[in-house]
Order: structure tokens, then sequence, then C-alpha cells
């Protein structure tokens, strides 16, 4: 193995060690009915969906799924937001 090919594995490495320690977190509404919080969440989820690209500094490269899971998270969370749900922290 030369020293490139080390490298990229230990970035790999570095990567998923990243990704598997992040913090997990859920949104919560006081006084919401169950039938409700699934309305919402599923409402929120195909906004989230509608997200098909990257912003342009990320297309073509290795971010750009990065970047586009990143989009539907944040769009997730501020329509969540908007319905008066609060993110916590579950992990």
């Amino acid at each position: 193995m030369n020293r490139v090919q080390g490298l990229m594995i230990a970035g790999a490495v570095l990567l998923m060690a990243g990704c598997a320690a992040q913090p997990q977190y859920q949104m919560v509404k006081k006084g919401v009915m169950p039938e409700e919080r699934v309305q919402d969440d599923a409402h929120c989820q195909m906004q989230a969906s509608y997200i098909q690209s990257a912003d342009w500094e990320y297309r073509g490269t290795f971010m750009e799924g990065v970047n586009i899971q990143q989009k539907r998270q944040q769009t997730y969370t501020y329509c969540m937001s908007s319905k008066g749900y609060s993110s916590i922290r579950v992990q």
C-alpha cells in the first residue's frame, strides 16, 4: 500500500468515526397529539425531499451528497420549527 492509499483509508476511517459520534435530536411540541405529530413530520419530510441539488461550490465533488443531506436536514428543521416544534437532544 502506498502513502496516498494509506492517507485515503485513514481519512475514510476518521470521517466514519465523526459521523458515528453525531448526537441525535428529536423534534417535540408540548400538547401535540401523536397523529398530528406524524402528519407534521410527514409534511416536513416531504418538503425536505424536494431538495435535489447541492450548492454550486459542491457540485461535481465528493461532498455533493453531504451538502444535499445538510440542506434537507435544515429544511426539515425549519419546517418543524415553523409548526412550533423544538429540537431536543436524545443521545
